[in-house]
């Protein structure tokens, strides 16, 4: 057991020691006593209890001042600080501590402040600790043992005065009289509010980014720091804290800014201008300007153009053009154009011109103009105008116009204008190729509709010269479609191949009472003698007449047509089409691109089903 015992004691020693060895000299605490000992003599017992020795020049110290006192627990550098008052500097190289003069200010004015900040209830020393002058940007943050050096270019005044910041810790304000040599003891107190707000503090912008790198830079500690939003009128750099700002930059609110490849600060007041990006972490107002992206996490407005990405978290009044992509997290107004995507996290309000597509989480209320689709998931008011596809799963008041397809999987009041246009209920109408809907209270206009609750009616019927018809009547009574094919059964008689016919037609059925419809109708039907299709044999008919109907999915109907039977006369093979009757020709007529025309009365009659 006293093996074990001992065994741990030499580990812990050797633990103890290797950790002081680790030390830099000037921070290595000592416990010292002088009692009337030359500064000579002080010199070689601090060095040799350190572990150092001292280098200087002859004439620098008085070697045969005598010294009298007593250090308890107190850093190497602060025991010397007390010994010589501010006058001397020192640095560390190799196995020493060379001591020079201490300079008073450079050849430019500079003045060195340098000190230790404590935590004020427990006398440790507090690290990561800003301190800054907001004057001329010069800031410092205190080294893992609450040390800092800071250098003051050309002070103004008689008198500095520093902030000191610490996330979780009161603001303090120290006083330093211009020239001053000497250490600087800051005590902190702890401040409980602090502790509570910074969450939000930190969340207001794009100090995430920055906190989130995994190297901690001073500007990094800066940000976390310091609460106080600093301004300058102009301010040049060349990196993000490389420039007139230092590493505060992250805190100051400039009113013109030039950056030769990029810059982040806390906001923008008037202009800002980037080689290559722009990252701010509040508010911009004004222009702002990029070669590559420009990032910002408050509110903008005025106008931003990037050459590829314009990022925003906060609101954005004003235009923003960029040549690929415009990425906002919150709401939009106004304008936003991009060679690619526009995208809105929340609201898009204004116009937005994107080269490939415009995409809105929240509500659109503006029109959006893409060269191939919109997606928008809220209400969409005004337009969506797209190459191939628009599409909102919100409701719509305006219109969509696209080159292929437009979906509104909810109510729409307006228009779809495309090839194929889907909805659910409708008020307005849908002008496509294929129009598709639910319900409608207006007029689609295509080759074909569908509307759920709409007109839809399966035709037989008969009439002059055919007696076997089938038709397909779809859309709603102000405007349907009619598919239609027909056969002429005793056609067949001596050796020819019995006549059919399929067709095409438009057609409105206007309510004249309760159960009484009138019926407008034109169509196109090409005659066929077999399968082959390489003539004109078209016949034309303008139909009016009465529809009763009888029962719910049930009528029967009845009227009269104009004909119109279109061939070419280059042809001679036409098989007879007046077999049974034959119509008396009210006009008949050869035009000049050898179309023949004959028009006769005829009449229809009929059943209508569902």
């Amino acid at each position: 057991m006293k093996k074990i015992v001992g065994s741990l004691l030499v580990i812990l020693l050797a633990l103890s020691v290797h950790a002081q060895n680790a030390t830099p000299f000037l921070e290595r605490t000592l416990t010292i006593r002088f009692e009337d000992e030359s500064l000579t003599q002080v010199l070689k017992k601090i060095g040799e209890q350190g572990g150092f020795t001292f280098s200087y020049k002859s004439g620098l110290i008085d070697r045969n001042k005598k010294i009298t006192h007593e250090f308890t627990n107190k850093t190497v550098r602060e025991i010397l600080d007390q010994l010589f008052g501010g006058t001397l500097q020192y640095r560390e190289r190799k196995k020493h501590i060379i001591l020079t003069a201490a300079e008073t200010g450079s050849s430019n004015g500079t003045q060195t402040v340098t000190g230790y900040v404590v935590d004020e209830s427990t006398g440790r020393r507090v690290k990561n600790v800003s301190v800054y002058d907001p004057v001329s940007m010069s800031s410092a943050v205190t080294d893992k043992y609450g040390y800092f050096q800071l250098e003051v270019p050309k002070p103004s005044a008689e008198e500095l005065h520093l902030t000191v910041q610490r996330l979780n810790y009161a603001d303090t304000i120290v006083a330093v009289s211009k020239g001053k040599q000497g250490l600087l003891h800051i005590p902190l107190k702890i401040n409980e509010d602090k502790i509570e707000a910074v969450a939000d503090s930190i969340e207001k912008n794009l100090r995430k980014f920055w906190l989130g790198t995994k190297r901690v830079t001073a500007s990094v500690i800066n940000m976390e720091n310091i609460d106080d939003t600093l301004y300058s009128n102009v301010q040049f750099s060349v990196l993000p804290f490389v420039g007139t700002n230092h590493k505060l930059s992250g805190n100051v609110v400039n009113r013109y800014s030039f950056n030769l490849i990029g810059g982040y600060a806390l906001g923008v007041s008037r202009f800002e201008i980037a080689g290559l990006f722009n990252t701010v972490g509040g508010d911009v107002t004004g222009v702002q300007l990029s070669g590559w992206a420009n990032g910002v996490g408050g509110e903008t407005n005025g106008v931003q153009i990037a050459g590829l990405l314009n990022a925003n978290r906060g609101p954005t009044h004003g235009a923003q053009v960029a040549g690929m992509l415009n990425f906002n997290w919150n709401n939009s107004y106004d304008f936003a154009g991009a060679g690619l995507v526009n995208f809105f996290y929340r609201d898009s309000r204004g116009v937005k011109v994107a080269g490939m597509s415009n995409i809105t989480v929240g509500e659109q209320q503006g029109p959006h103009i893409a060269g191939l689709f919109n997606f928008t998931m809220g209400n969409v008011t005004k337009a969506q105008v797209a190459g191939a596809l628009n599409f909102s799963a919100g409701e719509i008041d305006g219109v969509q116009v696209s080159g292929l397809l437009n979906v509104a999987p909810k109510k729409i009041r307006g228009a779809q204008v495309g090839f194929v246009n889907y909805a659910t209920r409708v008020k307005g109408s849908q002008i496509g190729f294929l129009n598709v809907a639910d319900s409608m209270k207006g007029v689609p206009v295509g080759f074909l509709s569908f509307v759920n609750r709409g007109y839809h009616k399966i035709e037989v019927s008969a009439d002059e010269i055919f007696y076997t018809n089938l038709s397909f009547r779809t859309g709603v009574h102000q405007f349907y479609n009619i598919f239609t094919v027909g056969a002429k059964p005793d056609s067949s008689k001596d050796g020819h191949e019995p006549y059919w016919t399929f067709g095409y037609g438009i057609g409105t059925s206007p309510k004249l009472s309760r159960r009484l419809y009138l019926n407008i109708d034109l169509t196109a039907n090409q005659i066929m003698n077999g399968v082959s299709l390489n003539y004109l044999n078209l016949l034309n008919k303008l139909y009016v007449g009465l529809e009763f109907q009888a029962a719910r999915k049930f009528s029967l109907f009845l009227g009269t047509t104009i004909n119109g039977y279109v061939t070419d006369t280059t042809y001679d093979s036409y098989p007879e089409l007046f077999t049974d009757y034959s119509p008396e020709i009210i006009h008949d007529e050869t035009f000049t691109n050898d179309v023949n025309l004959k028009m006769w009365w005829g009449g229809k009659v009929g059943l209508r089903f569902l």
